[in-house]
C-alpha cells in the first residue's frame, strides 16, 4: 500500500499483473481516460471477463467511497481497528485515516 501513489511504480514492490491493475485503478479513480496502453497492460495478464470484473470491482469501490465521503458516514470500531492492525502491519497505509471529532 505504501507505493500506490508512487508514479512511477517502483521496481520489485509489485508484479506485472499488480502494477497493471494499479495503473488501471489510479486512472479509473481519477476519471481518467483509459488509453489503448493501460487497457493493452491488463489484457496482456487478463482476459476480457476478467477486465469486466476489475472494472466492476473499481467502480462499485467508487461509488461506495463517495457515498461515504459525501455523508461523512462514521466507521465503526471493529473496522477501524482492523484497519489500523493492518497499518501496523504493513508499515504504512496510503489511505488518510481520518477520525471523527468527538
Amino acid at each position: 500500500m505504501r507505493h500506490l501513489n508512487d508514479d512511477p511504480l517502483p521496481d520489485g514492490v509489485y508484479d506485472a499483473k499488480q502494477a497493471a491493475i494499479v495503473r488501471y485503478v489510479r486512472k479509473s479513480t481519477r476519471l481518467e481516460r483509459i488509453d489503448d496502453k493501460t487497457y493493452a497492460d491488463l489484457a496482456a495478464h487478463f482476459s476480457t471477463a476478467q477486465i469486466m470484473d476489475i472494472c466492476l470491482t473499481v467502480g462499485l469501490s467508487n461509488m461506495v467511497n463517495r457515498f461515504h465521503a459525501a455523508f461523512q458516514t462514521d466507521v465503526d470500531a471493529s473496522t477501524l481497528e482492523a484497519v489500523e492492525a493492518g497499518d501496523a502491519i504493513a508499515g504504512v497505509c496510503a489511505i488518510r485515516i481520518s477520525k471523527p471529532p468527538h
